[in-house]
């Protein structure tokens, strides 16, 4: 059978062992190509975005959706051209956006797609900055944390898919950002090119030492939380009075199904917070699509990104094939930026 009658398809092979999501819960399988009946419009998948929070559907009991099926394709937001249409508000050749996840080809009745914005300066900005990343970047900033001018907001993951968003909005609204990122480059990259103000190297001996005493000097009015670990540990501590908290990922315990080892320290954290009167709120990301406030992040965005107020970073890959490694990857800092798979031209 040649390739041009094949689907290629990444497939969940087993549930994960490990706290890391290893590539090899991953399988490459072929299908029979989709074909689009009256309605209908046949996808040729051109980008796909790769998300820690993916992980969380690759469990038996997801917290969030339902879990992703053994066998089943694997999921994701996608980016594609329509090959062929029969329906009537879409031609060959429109570019659009939707979440039909790891696969080469895809049968829509256009009810789960819609088309990219033209005036989008990159099409793969719908995976990040203007997906579901840029979403909870922009409802942490501006609805969980409420963000205003001379604040300083932390942020443990500078270059994220969600944290690279929410440091530049941070800056927008005139806050002091201070952050995290996993090698100096990156650090350097999220100071010169994006405007933080501070960015210390996780992967450094002496990080907790430089993190422990940035916060102790300026002090901590909001944090958005996407990995929790240490780093939540070392900053606790340095809160204001009334700090506002947004738990939008936890990366550091996405594979865990029960306590970590150790001491549980649940009623030390919860007299910290009382103590320190903190505000913290967590946030599923999904619970804001088709609302007036998704509206207004879309039409902002935008606007950000035209003006290169934001300045969207990616980490692009080539290969359908590469898209569990990258995966794995996102756990292991390996992405300078939003991860994402080039699967065709």
């Amino acid at each position: 059978m040649s390739n041009k009658a094949v689907n290629r398809r990444i497939i969940l092979a087993e549930r994960p062992r490990y706290i890391i999501p290893t590539a090899n819960v991953f399988r490459m399988t072929e299908a029979t190509m989709p074909e689009a009946r009256d309605g209908q419009v046949l996808i040729r998948t051109v980008w796909l975005g790769v998300d820690s929070y993916l992980y969380s559907r690759l469990q038996r009991d997801s917290p969030f959706a339902a879990p992703v099926n053994i066998g089943d394709v694997m999921v994701g937001a996608t980016v594609g051209r329509v090959e062929v249409s029969n329906h009537p508000d879409y031609k060959a050749g429109d570019i659009v956006h939707g979440f039909w996840g790891w696969q080469e080809y895809f049968v829509s009745d256009g009810s789960d797609i819609a088309k990219v914005d033209p005036e989008i300066p990159r099409a793969t900005y719908m995976l990040g900055a203007l997906g579901i990343s840029g979403l909870a970047a922009y409802v942490a900033v501006n609805e969980l944390v409420k963000l205003k001018a001379g604040e300083t907001l932390a942020i443990g993951s500078a270059l994220g898919g969600v944290g690279q968003i929410a440091g530049q909005l941070g800056k927008i609204k005139g806050a002091r950002v201070v952050a995290g990122a996993s090698g100096p480059k990156k650090c350097q990259y999220a100071m010169e090119e994006l405007g933080y103000d501070i960015c210390h190297d996780r992967t450094g001996r002496d990080f907790m030492a430089k993190a422990t005493a940035e916060f102790a000097k300026a002090g901590i009015d909001a944090y958005i939380m996407l990995s929790g670990g240490k780093i939540l540990d070392t900053a606790l501590p340095y809160f204001r009075p009334n700090a506002r908290v947004a738990v939008c990922g936890m990366m550091a315990t996405y594979g865990l199904t029960s306590l970590p080892p150790g001491g549980d320290r649940t009623v030390l954290l919860l007299a910290e917070i009382m103590r320190r009167r903190l505000q913290v709120r967590g946030l599923i990301t999904t619970d804001y699509l088709g609302t007036p406030l998704e509206a207004e992040f879309r039409k902002d965005m935008k606007g950000y990104i035209l003006s290169g107020k934001v300045k969207p970073l990616e980490h692009i890959v080539k290969g359908l094939e590469n898209a569990p490694s990258l995966m794995q990857g996102l756990f292991e800092g390996k992405n300078f930026g939003k991860a994402v798979i080039q699967v065709a031209d």
